[in-house]
């Protein structure tokens, strides 16, 4: 009869101390002799017809590695299905031996769904950002967009506020020779921007094209680089084209070409205001369920099974190679292992929740996400496949839960003026 005494090793992981008589072994031995014997011709017999005395000598060694594979797995999952396990991957064992009494011994770790003791979810404090959209920042988005539909004329003069040119950039030494290596060419700069060089960008200020000008920049003594601090840099520009950048008017007409169910200039100003606002907002909210996810997940430690996390990454990454066949693999899942590990960690903690707070997706839930498909098509395959109506139920149930643990939290709101 065999034996297994079970040991944790950790909240997802088991220990079978297994040992299995040797007269347990006997029939599993001449269960695989006969199976080589079926299948082996020796000298003087018909294939399959060979004494078993004489199949056990010629093939002795590999009779018993089979003898041993097959014990091992029938006492393995023996030992499963006795003790009540369920294991999330394959048995791994890590020790077979024979004792001194001719019994099989051994050693395997079980992989198993992790054990989850809720400890604390509720009574958290948070704080949650909230944006003051005021008219300037509007403006300027308003001014992005304006600028966006700009028209570019080449002109003969010096460089304006606002022109666009192109330049070539060569470095020079103290002495004025030019550093190999250190020419750059064709490079676009929009003055004014400040996305360039906001100093060297002031000094083309009223250049004129065509003709290398001397640059001599000058870094602070508490310049971010260190490396740079108090030194001087100098530089030839050549100004190659400088091009006046038309903003179109924003009137009712460029409105209505940017927006055409938007009838005034008032009107699209609002919009606008929206958008950031829900934008904003939705970043917003985004932060506060990963500070809720990651206090959930400190206060409640679990341990997920490593078979698991390779499963969820298998998934993740078979869909990414989808997208991009010449993705490297490897690289993939070490990337990801880590927010693999912590979505399944979150999965489990909400689905425990759910439980010890009665909290699921009622049918009235599911109709009302269903109503809010238009697509007759998209809505129709919902509800006739049971997979997607369950994927629905559990991303409801989920939506709920996170609600219910925001709500048993205290949450103050941080007031910033986007300006």
């Amino acid at each position: 009869m065999i034996t297994a005494e079970v040991k944790k090793i950790s909240g997802s992981k088991k220990e079978l101390n297994i040992v299995m008589p040797k007269e347990d072994l006997e029939p599993i031995r001449q269960r695989e002799t006969q199976k080589i014997r079926k299948d082996v011709q020796l000298p003087g017999f018909r294939k399959g017809k060979a004494p078993l005395n004489m199949v056990k000598r010629a093939y002795g060694q590999y009779i018993e590695a089979y003898t041993m594979e097959s014990a091992v797995q029938e006492a393995v999952e023996k030992a499963i299905e006795e003790n009540d396990i369920q294991p999330v991957g394959s048995p791994e064992p890590k020790k077979v031996e024979f004792n001194d009494d001719g019994d099989l011994v051994m050693g395997v770790e079980v992989e198993v769904m992790p054990e989850i003791e809720l400890k604390n979810y509720k009574g958290f404090e948070f704080i949650k950002d909230k944006y003051v959209v005021e008219e300037s920042f509007v403006d300027n988005e308003i001014e992005k967009l304006l600028k966006q539909r700009a028209t570019h004329e080449e002109v003969d003069r010096p460089v304006q506020e606002g022109d666009v040119i192109l330049i070539d950039m060569q470095q020079l030494d103290e002495d004025g020779t030019p550093q190999k290596g250190r020419l750059y060419t064709d490079i676009s700069v929009t003055i004014g921007e400040n996305r360039f060089d906001s100093e060297i960008e002031k000094m083309l200020i009223g250049k004129e094209k065509g003709v290398p000008h001397r640059i001599e920049k000058e870094y602070p003594a508490d310049a971010p680089q260190k490396e740079l601090a108090g030194k001087k840099e100098y530089y030839d520009i050549t100004i190659k084209k400088i091009e006046q950048v038309t903003l179109p008017e924003l009137n009712d007409d460029f409105v209505k070409s940017v927006a055409p169910d938007v009838e005034s200039v008032e009107a699209f100003k609002e919009m606008v205001r929206k958008n950031i606002e829900t934008e904003y907002s939705r970043e917003a909210e985004t932060r506060l369920h990963q500070e809720l996810m990651q206090k959930i997940l400190d206060e409640n430690p679990l341990d997920m099974p490593v078979a698991m996390v390779e499963r969820y990454l298998d998934n993740l990454v078979d869909d990414m190679k989808r997208r991009d066949p010449n993705a490297d693999e490897r690289s993939l899942r070490e990337y990801y292992r880590g927010e693999a590990e912590q979505n399944l960690k979150w999965m489990y903690l909400k689905e425990e929740i759910a439980k010890a707070e009665n909290i699921e997706a009622e049918e009235k839930d599911i109709e009302e996400f269903l109503n809010k498909i238009e697509d007759e098509k998209i809505r129709k395959l919902y509800e006739d496949m049971p997979g997607l109506k369950d994927q629905v139920k559990d991303n409801i149930r989920d939506e709920k839960v996170t609600q219910f643990l925001l709500d048993n939290s205290k949450i103050t709101e941080n007031e910033i003026p986007l300006t």
